[in-house]
């Protein structure tokens, strides 16, 4: 009898996801689409995910496509950058990531 090897869900979903989202980062850069999240909805997605919250693919959104406001872009590649699973040293660095975006959205709503 063949033997059949089990793929770990985990390992399958990598292998799925992983190129579906270099593929839509290709796709928004090339074509020059941009999400319009605010610093609000920037924190909110780093919350979340800090705290376990959040919808299974929303981290994953927010990673894989660019901002168009240059500075939570650069909060956005930060947080990509962050290797899974999250150490406590990536974990210090997304508080880090949070507050800089609360920080923006603070001034956001001052003017």
């Amino acid at each position: 009898m063949p033997r059949v090897f089990a793929i770990p869900s985990k390992v399958l979903l990598a292998i799925v996801a992983v190129p579906l989202a270099v593929a839509a980062a290709l796709v928004s850069s090339f074509f020059g689409l941009t999400a319009k999240h605010s610093a609000l909805q920037v924190a909110t997605y780093l919350r979340n995910f800090i705290e376990g919250r959040g919808g299974g693919w929303d981290w994953d959104d927010f990673i894989s496509v660019p901002i168009g406001d240059p500075r939570l872009e650069d909060i956005r590649i930060k947080a990509a950058a962050i290797d899974l699973p999250v150490t406590d040293e990536g974990l210090a660095i997304l508080r880090e990531l949070l507050v800089e975006a609360e920080k923006l959205a603070r001034l956001k709503t001052a003017t």
